[in-house]
């Protein structure tokens, strides 16, 4: 997981590099295409099927729909908010999930759940700045970009897992690159690929296709409640890179809002695993 959250944190970085000075359909499309190639040459390699009829059901379709959509936002947060306010607003998605649940599926949430959920919210407020000087109205793009991820995580909970990793992935690579294709409208001409960003585009097809297999692997091979807090490391590494590649500007706010984010997430998490092992 920590090995994930390291490449999706480079990722999130070339992409933002990547948009000074190509539009963000762009991107999205040949980071895109660099995903779907990858696994598509790996399903291959290891004879994975990449269509089945657990792919075809309407779930998994609205899973990868879930995925175009927050790919969308969450890159027009990085591209034009900041990659360190971004990438603390997502780490509110556990505590959307579990809001989803509550609301759409009817799951019981209790009162101290309620309240961590409260603080998280609260803590994305203190991230955003509404109002103050370090406030990006583009940060909001994030949300919305967060609300997509909750359901699709709360889709990849009922999803079977005879459907092989290499597939899940492919599919992600795929949406991200279809992305892509529906923003084309919406931003400038494409650019000229020149040989740097040829590099640029090679660190993230490794990193973001190494990353997304990574979580696969570890969310299915390991203990939720042990596994998950370790997303919250996506974040450090994000920081550090926005703070020495971008120059952007980490302030006590957005570090006391990331730390009600993380440390409201975390408890949540411990305490649904508390709570599954004393169902079992």
């Amino acid at each position: 997981m920590v090995a994930a959250m390291a490449g999706f944190a480079i990722e999130d970085a070339v992409i933002k590099q990547l948009s000074y000075s190509m539009p963000v359909s762009q991107v999205l499309m040949l980071i895109g295409c660099g995903g779907v190639f990858t696994f598509g040459v790996t399903s291959l390699v290891t004879r994975v099927r990449l269509v089945s009829p657990e792919i075809m059901r309407p779930w998994f379709v609205i899973r990868t729909v879930s995925e175009l959509a927050s790919a969308i936002f969450f890159v027009i947060a990085i591209v034009y908010a900041s990659l360190s306010v971004s990438s603390a607003i997502l780490q509110a998605t556990p505590l959307a999930v579990s809001l989803a649940a509550a609301v759409f599926l009817k799951q019981h949430v209790s009162v101290k759940q309620w309240i961590l959920i409260a603080i998280g919210f609260i803590g994305v407020l203190c991230v955003i700045q509404p109002g103050l000087d370090g406030f990006k109205p583009a940060a909001l793009f994030a949300i919305v970009g967060v609300m997509f991820l909750a359901l699709r995580d709360a889709i990849t909970r009922s999803i079977s897992i005879s459907i092989p990793a290499v597939a899940v992935s492919f599919w992600a690579f795929f949406a991200l690159l279809m992305a892509g294709v529906v923003t084309i409208p919406f931003f400038a001409d494409f650019t000229p690929v020149r040989m740097e960003h040829l590099g640029l585009l090679l660190v993230s097809t490794l990193a973001g296709t190494g990353a997304y297999f990574c979580v696969v692997m570890a969310t299915r091979g390991g203990d939720v409640a042990v596994v998950a807090p370790f997303r919250y490391t996506r974040l450090l590494f994000a920081l550090g890179l926005a703070v020495v590649f971008f120059d952007e500007d980490v302030n006590a706010m957005m570090i006391l809002g990331s730390s009600l984010i993380i440390g409201s997430g975390i408890v949540m998490i411990g305490s649904s695993g508390s709570r599954r092992k004393q169902i079992n």
